[in-house]
């Protein structure tokens, strides 16, 4: 009796010891992100495209602001089993923003083209290098980008610029005094610091690993420099009002790798992360 009891025991234990939970944080929806971690993963899928896996199980992939459809998630473990999740994304309906801007920013002048074509070379460059780090830096959880928070425009809205059709707005935008500090929302590596950008102004590009990147626009100063490593909550900047903007304000934009992401969805993730 006692060695049968035993035997039930050890098979209870080892189920204990390997059992194959995955926790997830964030949601499935449109610019909305979810982080998965895990023991034994060793790889996982999402439709066609690989993620990115880290040592300690972490793993990232969002949904674009126009994503639509059913995907599939494929988690991959030692011992060779896979656990598959099934997502459907709903189309959300999406306000329009009416602003007033200067007519340069409409049409720029010929002479303005030249740096505009520039400056899209040189974010293109940094971007290029986003996916390059396996490890999830961004692990250590998230946190505000201001001491006070205080929205303005928010993500997905169709802006009207001075009454003609512009680009998505793609980010979140905060009220801001000049000269605020601005903090990173998690720890990363700095792929650009820009100066005097004609859209972005002066900005600070930040990549959190595993294609995961935060954008931060409109900056009255720098106080990072490219290849710089930060941590969640480090200042990077000063608000200000550089670049395509009507008064000095942050905007914080997110991407997972070109999916554009709600900065709300993110920063509303709280990771059990050990202390």
């Amino acid at each position: 009796m006692l060695k049968n009891c035993f035997i039930l025991f050890l098979i209870f234990f080892s189920a204990s010891i390997f059992a194959q939970e995955v926790k997830f944080y964030g949601e499935a929806k449109q610019g909305g992100i979810i982080i998965g971690q895990g023991e034994d993963i060793i790889g996982a899928d999402l439709n066609d495209t690989n993620l990115q896996v880290d040592k300690n199980g972490y793993f990232v992939f969002g949904f674009d602001r126009d994503a639509a459809g059913t995907f599939i998630l494929k988690i991959h473990f030692k011992d060779r089993k896979t656990k598959t999740f099934k997502y459907l994304i709903h189309k959300l309906k999406y306000n329009v923003q009416k602003i007033r801007v200067a007519k340069d920013f409409i049409n720029p002048p010929k002479n303005i083209l030249e740096k505009i074509e520039t400056e899209s070379a040189l974010m293109k460059e940094a971007r290029s290098e986003v996916g390059r780090i396996d490890e999830a830096l961004y692990a250590g959880g998230f946190g505000n980008p201001l001491d006070k928070v205080e929205i303005g425009g928010v993500f997905g809205v169709q802006r009207i610029l001075n009454g003609k059709p512009s680009n998505i707005h793609n980010g979140l935008d905060y009220r801001a005094a000049e000269g605020d500090s601005i903090r990173a929302i998690t720890d990363g590596i700095v792929r650009i610091a820009g100066e005097k950008f004609f859209y972005n102004g002066t900005f600070v590009l930040l990549d959190h690993g595993q294609g995961l990147t935060s954008v931060y626009l409109h900056m009255s100063k720098l106080l990072v420099s490219k290849g710089q490593k930060v941590s969640k909550g480090e200042v990077i900047g000063l608000v200000g009002s550089t670049g395509r903007a009507t008064g000095p304000h942050l905007h914080l934009g997110v991407q997972w790798y070109k999916k554009r992401i709600d900065p709300v969805n993110l920063l509303s993730i709280s990771l059990q992360t050990k202390q």
